[in-house]
């Protein structure tokens, strides 16, 4: 993190003390503290934290992949929620080379808004996006793949293998193997609706691992890991892609690069696709 310190205490004071402006652009605002912990878990620097994380990896492995971010790159954030990814990208790429889309149509409103800008826009469950072909260089997600069942998944793959160019890159997450562990633990104390859930969302964790171990997608939809409106049942839960899945389930047009995971410094693992 040293080398972007700075970039992350920028971004910070412009949550603790807005306005902030960078060579003349009015940084994003945020959301209600409220919101931001209705969506990520957290609010203002820990939940902005997580995002740099992935933000940061995301810049070194484009560059160690020879498709280093710059002023011409075209980047979509998947799901992206209100912003809390999207804006440390500002550093390399300008605003009018962002876009995001997400399910919720409060969440892109409020991109819309804090953002000023019209790139942000809500898109179904299941693509289409109606995004052009080929537009992007870059497609990010944090804590989508994490969710989407495998069909969903699959059809986002194709999705974005039409709305990237040649040679583009995916960053994707998803649930690492040890939360299999931490959802377990759940079990011995009463918390909360969405806790209890994860607690009880596999009949048996330890057939849960195995077929991750196997390499295979590993989804639930336990009523209550799935979300409201979009978020139904059929598109959404808690999922598990281990490398061996991510290597081999979508080669007809992406290749794996890297499976990056450090568990004591990220919070998800995160699959980097180039496109064919």
């Amino acid at each position: 993190m040293a080398d972007n310190s700075a970039w992350f205490d920028t971004i910070v004071a412009s949550y603790n003390s807005p306005p902030v402006s960078v060579s003349g652009y009015l940084l994003p605002g945020f959301p209600s503290d409220s919101l931001q912990i209705s969506t990520t878990g957290h609010a203002g620097v820990d939940t902005l934290r997580e995002a740099f994380i992935f933000y940061e990896d995301c810049k070194h492995l484009f560059a160690r992949l020879d498709h280093p971010l710059g002023q011409n790159s075209r980047l979509l954030d998947f799901g992206i929620g209100w912003g809390r990814v999207a804006r440390f990208f500002l550093r390399e790429i300008p605003l009018g080379n962002i876009w995001g889309i997400d399910v919720e149509p409060e969440l892109v409103a409020i991109c819309k808004e804090t953002f000023r800008s019209d790139q942000f826009q809500v898109t179904p469950a299941f693509p289409p996006s109606g995004l052009p072909d080929e537009s992007f260089d870059f497609v990010v997600g944090y804590s989508v793949f994490s969710h989407l069942s495998g069909p969903a998944c699959h059809a986002w793959m194709e999705e974005f293998y039409r709305i990237t160019a040649p040679g583009a890159i995916v960053a994707l997450t998803t649930r690492g193997r040890p939360f299999f562990d931490y959802c377990e633990s759940l079990k011995s104390e009463d918390r909360s609706d969405y806790l209890n859930a994860l607690a009880n969302m596999f009949a048996d964790f330890d057939e849960a691992r195995g077929r991750y171990d196997r390499g295979e997608l590993v989804h639930s939809n336990f009523p209550g890991v799935t979300g409201g409106g979009a978020r139904t049942a059929q598109f959404y839960g808690e999922t598990f892609i281990p490398e061996q899945y991510a290597r081999t389930a979508f080669t007809d047009h992406f290749s794996l690069e890297e499976f990056l995971y450090e568990p004591g410094r990220q919070s998800h693992p995160i699959m980097f696709f180039r496109r064919r």
